[in-house]
């Protein structure tokens, strides 16, 4: 069954709205930081000491999206296997043993 089109395009309008709120709040903030911290710590630091927080803040997030993710081994079709397969092996290696003698 397809998505509804229309869902698709109701969910891209709003996704398209709270990004740009979202980035409208983030320059007024930090244009409030920038108020708050040019008056105690002069235009200079200020400047400074926002761009490496964040250029620390980027390089984290683009370090989560690069980074690979961990790839788990698929887990036994069923505990009987894994147990039947275990003995199996014992059972080999018991052989192999007594051969030898």
């Amino acid at each position: 069954m397809l998505p509804d089109p229309r869902h698709i395009a109701k969910t891209a309008v709003v996704g398209a709205l709270g990004l740009a709120l979202t980035g409208a709040g983030l320059v007024l903030l930090l244009r409030a930081v920038w108020i708050a911290l040019v008056l105690s710590w002069g235009p200079m630091w200020t400047a400074a000491a926002m761009g490496g927080a964040l250029l620390i803040i980027g390089g984290a997030t683009l370090a989560l999206l690069i980074r690979r993710p961990r790839r788990l081994p698929p887990p036994p079709a069923s505990p009987l296997t894994a147990v039947i397969a275990a003995f199996a092996q014992g059972y080999g290696s018991a052989q192999a043993l007594k051969s030898r003698r």
